[in-house]
């Protein structure tokens, strides 16, 4: 069967969709269902995951070389305390829960080239597992939900959301400590942030044909 390819201007619609879908799923994890960051996800994958059988629309656009914006606090492995540089913590009406920066960074933000931003360990946990935003875009949506659901987790993956070995405890009424979980859905919601505010940033005009003389 013959082929069509795909021209820049069709790339360049859909690269507005896709932005789209990730300020739709923003919207939505901000109004509370945070199991839209595997969405999130699954788009950011779209946008960004490059081998040599899947063919990410950014690279297809020539756009992965751009500097991304990262808002991550720089990771050290020094630290003897478990990393969460995409989010803080935060106390509300339920309680203590993580929260995505966004555009509140207290330590401000840089340009990255996407080589970097996407290897850069995002956390870390106290067994100094790591995790990066490449780890945790493609576990979420390859794995946890957000194109497909494995029967099998990696441990580390598994143990990071499930049995919170990032370590932190909330002390609820009567003197009950309760884990903290969620630090993957919030660091992905900071993610789809960095791409958002990245791509706000480009040119995404598509060329419009000139009328024909009649």
């Amino acid at each position: 069967m013959s082929r069509v390819q795909v021209t820049k201007d069709e790339l360049l619609l859909h690269l507005k969709e896709q932005l789209e879908f990730l300020r739709a799923s923003a919207a939505s994890f901000d109004a509370g269902f945070t199991g839209e960051a595997k969405r999130m996800a699954a788009t950011t994958r779209v946008l960004l995951h490059q081998t040599a059988n899947s063919h990410s629309l950014l690279a297809q656009l020539g756009m992965r070389q751009r500097r991304f914006l990262n808002t991550a606090l720089p990771y050290d492995p020094r630290n003897l305390l478990s990393t969460h540089g995409l989010v803080g913590l935060e106390f509300g009406p339920a309680g203590v829960s993580y929260y995505a920066h966004l555009d509140r960074n207290p330590k401000g933000t840089r340009l990255t080239n996407f080589k970097d931003w996407w290897e850069e360990i995002v956390i870390a946990d106290r067994e100094k597992r790591s995790f990066t935003r490449r780890s945790l875009v493609l576990t979420l949506s390859n794995k946890d939900g957000g194109a497909h659901v494995d029967p099998e987790l990696d441990e580390a993956y598994s143990d990071l959301r499930k049995r919170n070995s990032i370590g932190w405890l909330a002390t609820h009424s009567g003197g009950t400590d309760l884990p903290i979980l969620g630090v993957e859905l919030y660091s992905m919601r900071q993610i789809a942030h960095e791409v958002i505010r990245t791509l706000e940033q480009a040119d995404l005009q598509v060329s419009t044909p000139r009328e024909e003389n009649t």
